[in-house]
């Protein structure tokens, strides 16, 4: 077990001259680079098992890998004679010299695998080829070499035990023990990848948990499509949710363009400014290229809240393309900009053309000539979504199953909504819930109303608009709100119906700031004398008669005559214009003043380097990093407050630096941070249990985090007798107001709680913007006059939030004004 290793002790004697590194190091070394996760151990058995030619792979995990990973497949098996040299280092059957790559059809190739993982794990392998006629078990050390051997029972195949994994590396397995949700879920996520490209082949991966109970993760049929291997994996979505991606060498009809047609249609689509030569296109059709993939219909809810389900492939290598990965994404939004694609793409090219060796894991690839290869992937999406228009949702229900359910119910004798009636069509408006962009067609009337067409919508809105805006009666608010009918939320609040040209003003209150040219901190004109000494002055020192001195020690001094002509510096002094002074004194108070201004200067120049950006929006990005570098929590403590600016910004000094704090921003982002950490959103009750449709990895991440989804406001029901994916049925959901909340938030939260730490508060983006929309309401307001303790106390709060440089709708809180020993430092050059 892992708590019995003994780790050796360092050396600590002085290299004294350059000498090899022993070989069981360099094994350890170069096995740590290989095999960095659990991820990577499963791809490699399950790659093995896969280029053994095996029909049937199982994975079985105990406790999520952290004791134990089995990989049992029906392949050919291994020779009883190359048993002593399958875990040896860069031993393999795949190549037997480099040009080899050039033409590799196999997942692996290095013969690095199961020697990087003895070095890393205890192994044991049983394995009988299919000319055999009995199995044999060896158990091997950490540098590959067989321990044990003994005969053992089986069918033809290779079974591959892994036990505490990284057990050599004490650091990394104490981080694999203390992040095994989050390796379980990685792991999850490749093997995926290769049960989607596994055509006729049957994968299974089950859990053992602590207790004793085994759990199906995912599972495949086997069958001779990727289609069924994706309904398999994620279940089988709604009709039409899921489409095929068009050929991009074929055109509308599905004829093949010819070459200068490919060309033409490339360089029409917007983005593509590659330059595409007839020599690109020739080598593409001289050689077999075909984009086989599935992707996400465009249409408003089909798509994902994460790109949690994007799988790309060369060759049916699973890999990581970033640019293609990109570039899909990029052409789904300009059809869908709120949602993110299911995407399986197989990039089907010759293997002249592809690079596989470049990292240890193999998941990076270097493809030849990319930029055409995005081109026609870019065409192969617009061929796809062009066809699909536009559609809305209503409650899981589409508005082509609302007009025929008018038609069913003969509604086409309903007249149009009155133009002069805004508020029908308020209500009108209120029954409907639009996803995604304004495109396409105005929703249907339920009951006695035609469908309006977009014209007709449009108009509407802008009468009601202008009618709104033109209203006498609306009387100023203190509070934001983003709907212009009121509302009550669930705490009984009224919220007062909203001001459309004060939010205006608010919101440009800041930038208006910023553009002010002739904005100037105004500091106090220092003392037209202030190296007198104060004490060397008496009732004695002034003649009552102001032109003749005293018979004392003073009457050596040299009288300085001042034109006292400002009568505050009048009141401040509150002293004769006639003071007396020595040489020695002046000396000293000029030396004092030196020492004085080198000092500003030095602190000046320091401070200069602390805060380079400007308060303008192109510059954002740089003064929160500046700003959250400098400034730490406990520094808004010992700030001061100066005073209110506008009635909407608050003025603050830390030590000689002046910052400028929005007093709605801050508040804003700090009632936000309390409501994402404390609140405790109620469900309503189902009226009828809704079963989910979970894959097994999300419903045991689910499961395991029953108190996150609680707090966010879902009740489930679990059946542990129920099989995979069907274990979970929901009860309730939250309900706020307007906002509704359904699968997607769930799919969405489990999708962050794969990858959160843990003890972090989660919430889905709606629940999110639920929260922002109340903090702002809730907020002090631009044009609230503060008392000075109220400032100190926004100021204090920011030094409680977690992140205090934006409020939740991005607008910046705090901003760096000016340097004041920088700013007197330029009024002493400009006084001298």
């Amino acid at each position: 077990m892992a708590e019995d290793i003994i780790i050796p002790e360092p050396t600590e004697a002085e290299s004294a001259a350059i000498k090899s590194i022993k070989e069981e190091d360099v094994h350890k070394i170069c096995s740590g680079q290989v095999i960095l996760t659990l991820a990577v151990a499963v791809k490699e058995l399950v790659e093995n098992a896969l280029d053994a030619g095996a029909k049937n792979v199982e994975v079985k995990l105990r406790d999520k890998g952290l004791e134990a990973v089995e990989v049992c497949d029906d392949g050919c098996g291994v020779q009883p004679n190359d048993l002593g040299s399958m875990t040896a280092k860069y031993h393999t059957s795949k190549i037997q010299k480099f040009q080899d790559l050039q033409s590799i059809e196999t997942f692996g190739f290095r013969g690095e695998a199961l020697s990087s993982l003895c070095a890393l794990t205890e192994m044991s392998i049983i394995t009988r080829h299919r000319d055999c006629t009995e199995a044999i078990k060896i158990v091997l050390d950490h540098k590959g070499k067989i321990i044990s051997r003994s005969c053992h029972t089986r069918a033809p195949g290779t079974t591959v035990l892994l036990t505490n994994l990284f057990v050599t590396l004490p650091v990394r397995r104490k981080d694999f023990e203390r992040n095994i949700k989050k390796e379980f879920a990685k792991m999850c996520q490749i093997l995926q990848a290769y049960c989607l490209v596994s055509t006729g082949i049957r994968i299974r991966c089950t859990n053992q948990a602590a207790n004793g109970a085994s759990s199906l993760i995912m599972m495949t049929q086997g069958r001779e499509d990727v289609l069924s291997n994706i309904y398999a994996i994620f279940g089988k979505p709604k009709l039409g949710e899921i489409i095929k991606l068009e050929s991009p060498l074929k055109d509308n009809k599905g004829d093949i363009l010819t070459q200068d047609e490919l060309i033409s249609a490339l360089q029409a689509n917007a983005g593509d400014n590659a330059n595409i030569t007839k020599e690109d296109i020739s080598s593409l059709y001289s050689r077999e290229f075909e984009l086989e993939g599935y992707i996400s219909s465009c249409a408003h809810g089909s798509g994902r809240s994460s790109k949690d389900r994007q799988f790309f492939y060369v060759n049916s290598r699973p890999c990581d393309l970033k640019n293609i990965s990109k570039a899909v994404n990029d052409c789904y939004h300009s059809f869908n900009n709120s949602q993110y694609p299911f995407v399986y793409l197989n990039i089907i090219t010759s293997r002249q053309e592809v690079d596989v060796n470049l990292t240890p894991d193999k998941r990076q690839l270097m493809l030849s000539n990319e930029k055409l290869l995005l081109s026609l992937v870019r065409r192969s999406l617009h061929l796809t979504f062009d066809q699909i228009p536009a559609t809305y949702k209503l409650q899981n229900t589409t508005i082509s199953d609302m007009q025929s359910q008018a038609n069913n119910a003969d509604l086409e004798s309903i007249d149009l909504i009155p133009l002069s009636t805004a508020e029908k069509f308020r209500n009108v408006l209120s029954q409907w819930k639009r996803t995604g962009d304004t495109a396409g067609k105005a929703p249907n009337v339920t009951t006695k109303r035609k469908c309006l067409d977009e014209i007709t919508a449009r108009t509407l809105k802008m009468q009601k608009i202008h009618q709104f805006l033109n209203t006498e009666d609306i009387k100023p608010t203190g509070e934001y709100d983003y709907k212009s009918d009121p509302e009550t939320d669930e705490e009984g609040d009224k919220t007062i119906q909203f001001d459309e040209m004060q939010l205006k003003q608010e919101s440009n209150a800041f930038d208006e700031l910023v553009q002010r040219t002739d904005c100037k901190i105004l500091t106090p004109k220092r003392p037209v004398c202030n190296f007198v000494d104060q004490k060397s002055l008496s009732n004695s020192d002034i003649s009552p008669t102001n032109d003749v001195a005293s018979k004392d020690d003073n009457a050596a001094r040299p009288v300085i005559e001042l034109d006292v002509s400002d009568s505050e510096t009048k009141e401040r002094s509150n002293i004769s214009s006639q003071f007396f002074v020595t040489l020695k004194e002046i000396e000293d108070s000029l030396k004092a003043e030196d020492a004085l201004k080198s000092e500003r200067e030095s602190r000046a120049k320091l401070e200069r380097l602390r805060f380079k950006s400007e308060i303008t929006p192109s510059q954002n990005k740089t003064a929160e990093d500046e700003l959250q570098k400098e400034i730490s929590k406990s520094s808004f403590a010992r700030m001061d407050v100066i005073g209110q600016f506008n009635l909407g910004f608050i003025v603050c000094k830390l030590d000689s630096d002046l910052f400028i704090i929005d007093q709605h921003a801050t508040d804003e982002k700090y009632n936000f941070e309390m409501l994402q950490r404390t609140t405790h959103l109620q469900f309503q009750t189902l009226a009828l249990p809704q079963t989910l449709e979970l894959t097994a990895v999300n419903e045991m991440t689910l499961i395991e985090n029953l108190p996150v989804f609680e707090k966010n406001g879902f009740k489930f029901s679990i059946n542990s007798n129920a099989p995979p994916t069907k274990k979970v049925s929901l009860l309730g959901k939250p309900f706020s107001k307007n906002w509704e909340f359904g699968k997607e938030d769930i799919d969405e939260l489990i999708f962050m709680l794969q990858d959160a730490p843990e003890g972090t508060v989660c919430r889905p983006s709606r629940i999110s913007a639920m929260f922002a929309s109340r903090a702002c309401r809730k907020s002090i307001m631009i044009g609230t006059a503060l008392k000075k303790s109220t400032m100190k106390q926004l100021v204090q709060h920011m030094g409680e939030m977690e992140q205090p440089w934006n409020c939740p709708h991005g607008r910046p809180t705090m901003r760096h004004l000016i340097n004041t020993a920088m700013l007197l430092d330029t009024e002493i050059n400009e006084d001298n």
